[in-house]
């Protein structure tokens, strides 16, 4: 149709965006993206962090029901033992899902842990074993919960490190070694698993999200935080 025969001319087409335009939109939705997807992803990070703090809980009830049933011991784990005693499964029957607790969301080697049968999370030497000499005398021993002076500032469970190799006999720190230093940390826990900060079970059960920060300058300080405080 041509809009020329008539006395008052409609426009048969709306006007195209110009090129520099499109450029303005493209820019607002970069800019406007560039403001949402941190928000989104710290949110994404902290529902991670909230679900391993509830695998946590759930570990921390099961010892309590362990020690309880044990006459107060705590489970042992893969430290001269075999694959069995890993602690993980000796609470199979308090946790009940033990697949569905033993892996962290935001451990990046969740799916090799899972495989092989290992766990996002590591029991602290102090607590789940005992020190002995070379006649396997005991020499220190805190597996028993009531030799514990201070559960709620006594850590039991940690995040493990990445650095660790998958594998279910690397079930514990050797916190007892701490002292050398910050790398000898690293080298068992992830105290930065959830951005700066991890998630940290204590012996009467609650969960506590501590910065790796805090937590380095105690070992700066000669404070070794795995030991339980007398």
């Amino acid at each position: 149709m041509n809009c020329g025969l008539f006395l008052r001319p409609t426009r048969c087409s709306q006007r195209a965006f110009t090129l520099i335009e499109l450029l303005v939109v493209l820019a607002i939705i970069a800019i406007l993206a560039a403001m949402l997807l941190p928000g989104l992803a710290r949110a994404k990070s902290r529902g991670k962090s909230a679900a391993c703090m509830s695998n946590l809980r759930q570990i921390g009830i099961a010892l309590r029901m362990y020690a309880d049933d044990s006459g107060g011991w705590l489970p042992t784990t893969t430290h001269g033992g075999s694959t069995n005693a890993s602690w993980i499964y000796q609470l199979a029957g308090q946790l009940g899902n033990v697949e569905g607790v033993r892996i962290c969301p935001e451990d990046p080697k969740r799916a090799e842990r899972l495989a092989a049968h290992a766990a996002s999370y590591t029991q602290n030497e102090f607590v789940f074993v005992d020190l002995t000499d070379p006649f396997g005398r005991i020499l220190e021993s805190y597996r028993k919960l009531e030799a514990l002076h201070h559960p709620a500032i006594t850590f039991t469970t940690f995040e493990i490190s990445d650095a660790v190799g998958v594998n279910m006999m690397n079930d514990h720190t050797h916190s007892r070694q701490w002292l050398l230093g910050w790398s000898s940390v690293m080298a068992d826990i992830q105290p930065d698993r959830h951005r700066s900060s991890a998630n940290h079970l204590l012996a009467d059960g609650h969960v506590e999200s501590l910065a790796a920060m805090k937590l380095k300058a105690r070992i700066t300080a000669g404070d070794n935080f795995a030991k339980p405080p007398d």
